[in-house]
């Protein structure tokens, strides 16, 4: 795996990089087998078998360039970092996929807007979603929605 060194998430303040802690929380539900994450975040890599991003700011074998929507592939796990702030219909539609592709879909979501935030504008609660997420787990700033399908 090839890291540029100049990935402009490298230096996300703690909440928006998880922490320690928070990558405990993925690792403790996910299921025996493969993992898919969207996007590359650096924290979860190590927890991950494939990483799907448009546009990933590392290049290696693991690394599928496209939209998270359209993955069709099955994955025993799907894991997602922040991912579910973008906008309504992107949660929803991330959230159809997994359910089609996985077993487990593990996403930490912002309750609000953080002032360290360039880029957020949705912010799901558990009633927000189509398909509602079995578990729930509730920090300070954000959530852990935990879906098994």
């Amino acid at each position: 795996m090839i890291v540029d060194k100049t990935y402009w998430g490298s230096d996300l303040p703690l909440p928006l990089s998880p922490s320690d802690k928070d990558v405990e929380v993925y690792k403790n539900y996910l299921k025996e087998g493969t993992t898919l994450m969207l996007g590359c975040t650096k924290k979860l890599l190590p927890l991950s078998n494939r990483q799907l991003d448009l546009d990933p700011w590392y290049d290696g074998d693991t690394v599928i360039k496209g939209d998270w929507v359209d993955n069709n592939h099955f994955y025993t796990n799907i894991i997602l970092d922040g991912g579910l702030c973008f906008n309504k219909k992107l949660t929803n539609d991330i959230i159809k996929m997994a359910s089609k592709n996985c077993e487990m879909f593990i996403s930490r979501s912002f309750k609000n807007k953080l002032d360290t935030m360039k880029i957020a504008d949705y912010f799901p609660k558990v009633n927000d979603f189509k398909i509602a997420p079995k578990e729930l787990m509730i920090y300070d700033d954000y959530f852990f929605y935990i879906w098994k399908f």
